[in-house]
């Protein structure tokens, strides 16, 4: 089985693939830090039925917030830092004439500097 986490290949994997694999790490996160289930639900302020859905695999979404709460409790939360990579500004955003960066991007910017 390939690995998901892995840049090239993750995109040949469903979005419910991705959140099992994610529960996954996350059990094995919990098991690392040697605490239990009701250990991380009182640490982290998610509900023990919570826990245990994640870790079996059974919730059909992850609620962005309940995995920073998890993350903080078993002291990984610097793993949140790399789930949205810093991107540059893109160059239909930065005014060619005075070089200020606009705040939103019209499609008339987008076809005219295309051309």
């Amino acid at each position: 089985m390939k690995t998901i986490f892995d840049r090239y290949t993750i995109y040949d994997f469903s979005e419910e693939a991705i959140i099992l694999e994610l529960c996954e790490k996350i059990r094995k996160l919990r098991r690392s830090c040697c605490i239990s289930q009701t250990e991380l639900a009182q640490k982290s302020g998610v509900s023990i039925a919570s826990i245990k859905r994640i870790e079996t695999g059974s919730v059909t979404d992850l609620n962005i917030c309940t995995l920073i709460k998890i993350l903080r409790a078993c002291g990984k939360l610097e793993g949140m830092a790399e789930l949205i990579p810093d991107v540059p500004d893109s160059p239909f955003l930065i005014d060619q004439k005075t070089g200020k960066i606009r705040k939103n991007c019209r499609s008339s910017y987008k076809t005219s500097a295309s051309l």
